[in-house]
């Protein structure tokens, strides 16, 4: 059950957790948003798209800096405790020193569910629709962009292939399309061109031959011009690969799996999923490294205090990002490398409280 003194030690760590919510996310969506301000003010989307883009991009940030509240807050709480007195006044009464940070610690556990909940349904979501609008119509690099020798998939069942995509311009250059049945290909348009015909809203095929084999024979046909089937706009058609942070820890796997089956290393994505498990336990970890750092620099000023939390945050963040990297090109396993931030971390907070979390320590 939770006694007064614990919600009063809930009540302290709450204030500078969602402070620093606002003010970390604030810091880095500016820095972000200034980066891509050239491509904005360049941008002929309307000035709604783009607000509505960057209000969906705050809880992409805001889910990022979750970790730097959690130990901005853990720091100002015990820190603040300690300065005001309040600290040897509830000791004098006797109460001990675990009883000072217990209650921080279950904080970080809450936090560290709403974590991973944010991360499995608002997070996602907004992610997956900012980044519809960045590509689509805010920069839309698939005006421009030309692709070379490689393999799109249209309907479920149908194959294609070109050695030149330009979207822009709906245009394939050698393009070859196979329809898949029951028995395998059904038939080909093998093609010297293919063109996008916006008024029949499908791919109209140049000089090439249609090649049938359904009911086990084989017939060829040679043609000038040939409407196809295919009714996929050049713009979806554009090969991209999804962002592990527009899917859930179930979408994503069941990707990786998708793309492991079309012969795609899984490896980033693996180290993705398990990530998704990994950081919002972080919040949990860098909570317990921040108490025995609040209770040995217990008379820091709150300059300080801000300084030390972005900088154990940032090298927090940059080990996690550095074990991604090597997860991903399989120097290491996905699983180590979601993970071993959290052991490293981990390993120092548990022998800080040890040196620092009792009460002949203070």
């Amino acid at each position: 059950m939770i006694n007064t003194f614990s919600r009063y030690m809930f009540r302290r760590f709450l204030a500078p957790f969602l402070f620093g919510m606002f003010l970390f996310s604030l810091l880095i969506f500016l820095g972000d948003m200034f980066d891509k301000m050239n491509d904005l003010l360049k941008s002929s989307a309307s000035l709604g798209v783009i607000l509505e883009f960057l209000w969906l991009e705050v809880p992409y940030w805001t889910g990022r800096v979750i970790p730097m509240a959690t130990l901005l807050a853990t720091l100002t709480a015990l820190i603040g405790f300690v300065q005001s007195g309040e600290w040897l006044g509830a000791e004098s009464c006797g109460f001990q020193t675990r009883s000072f940070w217990i209650p921080i610690l279950i904080s970080s556990i809450v936090v560290s569910l709403f974590s991973f909940a944010f991360q499995e349904t608002l997070f996602p979501l907004c992610f997956r629709q900012a980044e519809r609008l960045w590509q689509v119509k805010i920069h839309p690099e698939w005006e421009w962009n030309q692709y070379y020798n490689i393999a799109l998939i249209g309907a479920p069942d149908e194959f294609l292939q070109a050695t030149v995509f330009i979207a822009g311009q709906g245009l394939m250059q050698r393009p070859l399309l196979e329809k898949m049945g029951k028995n395998g290909v059904e038939f080909q348009l093998d093609a010297e061109k293919a063109l996008w015909d916006s008024s029949l809203q499908k791919w109209v095929f140049y000089q090439g031959v249609f090649r049938s084999f359904s009911g086990g024979r084989f017939k060829e046909e040679v043609f000038s011009k040939r409407d196809s089937d295919l009714d996929v706009p050049p713009k979806d058609l554009i090969p991209r690969t999804k962002n592990p942070d527009e899917m859930s820890l179930r979408e994503l796997r069941r990707y990786s799996k998708r793309m492991a089956a079309l012969g795609v290393s899984p490896l980033e994505l693996e180290t993705a999923a398990d990530s998704k498990i990994a950081y919002p336990i972080s919040n949990f970890i860098i909570c317990a490294l921040g108490i025995p750092i609040a209770l040995k620099l217990r008379r820091l000023p709150k300059a300080g205090i801000f300084f030390i939390a972005l900088a154990v945050s940032f090298l927090y963040l940059w080990l996690i990002e550095i074990s991604k990297a090597l997860g991903s090109s399989g120097v290491i396993s996905p699983l180590a490398a979601a993970w071993v931030p959290n052991m490293i971390f981990g390993s120092l907070a548990a022998v800080g409280l040890s040196l620092y979390g009792e009460p002949s320590s203070l």
